[in-house]
């Protein structure tokens, strides 16, 4: 398997290099758009209605990281995922 590691971005799977220089991509980001600007508002919608920063809490888990007194909680992660995603499935 060859890695390629030029740095230019790559066309849509099983397009030919000709069918990416030609706008063949541009054809599909712009079909895409209208559904797009409705996921960003759905989101920026979310994002109103969440609770600000907290820095206070933040330099609390971070001290609690470097002391090592901070234990990760695989199943209140999990709940709070699921959760989560309930409440968006139910919109």
């Amino acid at each position: 398997m060859k890695i390629d590691n030029t740095g230019k971005p790559l066309g849509p799977l099983g397009a030919k290099p000709n069918e990416v220089r030609s706008g063949a991509a541009n054809k599909v980001s712009d079909a895409a758009a209208p559904e797009s600007s409705s996921v960003n508002s759905k989101l920026s919608g979310v994002a109103s209605n969440e609770a600000t920063f907290d820095a206070e809490k933040v330099a609390a888990i971070r001290a609690a990281i470097a002391e090592g007194r901070f234990a990760v909680k695989p199943e209140a992660i999990a709940d709070g995922l699921l959760s989560s995603v309930k409440e968006l499935l139910a919109r």
